[in-house]
């Protein structure tokens, strides 16, 4: 039997590696684009104590089965006006504190969850809005049972995809009196394609077929600006003018889809990343505004 030389043996692996290596790309795109990692969120953040805020925890099932987890900080004077934020992907329900609770400290009550496949909440795959809305209509159920009074006047927040989310929320449920999206974006397909334009396109439409299926959702039915021509409430919508993740083009096609009374803010010399960080007080400023009314 001839001998196999060190030179056939790595002739072979040039080929068997990179052929390896395309198949478990191949297998991640789609968990990339449904999934990520459930980054921990502590009982009680230290960022608590330092705006006094007492937060009680909420555990509760969403029509669809998944278990959600979340806070509810109540004003420290009783008012009907609630403030519910939703965090981006891949983030927590406590990496959205820093933004929210000067928003508290204006007088609102304060609701946070982690939506599902996030932080303590259940679910394996995040769909951007496709189901998630169930989390927030579950969210509004478990208020109305605990603090029925912080359901009167609602104002729902969502933060890059937790604005899809919100948006999808707020064209559902009429128990949400005010939307407010930040950076999100008009249509997943087309963002999909923004961020990855080098991926072939066969690729990227194999990723998304499989992530279908995974998560049992449509991703042509995951649109923001068709979903808010359905919102009846008023909306804000903000968008930075450097953001180049997801770029300002996206706010302005959903202000121009809204169909009820609508607002724009363009948070100048901002980008994705550093948003909520250099415009803090403007925001505070037009967020307490818009949900004041």
């Amino acid at each position: 039997m001839k001998k196999i030389g060190k030179r056939q043996i790595i002739s072979i692996s040039s080929l068997i590696i990179p052929f390896i290596a395309v198949i478990m790309f191949d297998r991640w795109l789609p968990y990339s684009l449904l999934s990520h990692y459930k980054f921990p969120v502590l009982d009680n953040p230290p960022i608590l104590e330092q705006y006094g805020a007492l937060a009680e925890t909420l555990a509760f099932k969403t029509k669809d089965n998944i278990n959600i987890s979340g806070w509810f900080i109540p004003a420290k004077t009783p008012s009907t006006k609630t403030l519910i934020v939703l965090h981006s992907r891949g983030a927590t329900r406590q990496d959205m504190l820093e933004f929210s609770l000067p928003l508290w400290q204006a007088g609102f009550n304060l609701a946070l969850i982690d939506l599902r496949g996030h932080g303590r909440s259940g679910s394996d795959y995040f769909t951007f809005g496709y189901h998630e809305w169930q989390d927030v209509s579950g969210l509004i159920d478990d208020l109305e049972r605990r603090h029925p009074i912080a359901t009167n006047d609602i104002t729902l927040i969502g933060v890059s995809a937790g604005g899809a989310v919100a948006t999808s929320a707020a064209s559902k449920e009429p128990r949400i009196k005010r939307l407010v999206t930040i950076a999100s974006f008009a249509d997943l397909n087309d963002a999909i394609k923004q961020q990855v334009p080098l991926l072939p396109e066969f690729w990227r439409n194999r990723a998304i077929r499989e992530a279908e299926k995974m998560a049992k959702f449509d991703i042509a039915e995951v649109s923001p600006m068709r979903a808010i021509k359905k919102v009846k409430c008023p909306v804000l919508i903000i968008h930075a003018v450097e953001d180049e993740y997801i770029p300002f083009e996206n706010g302005k096609i959903l202000f121009a889809a809204a169909t009820s009374k609508k607002e724009f803010y363009a948070i100048p010399e901002a980008n994705h990343a550093n948003m909520l960080r250099l415009a803090k007080e403007e925001l505070k400023t037009k967020i307490i505004q818009f949900a004041s009314k």
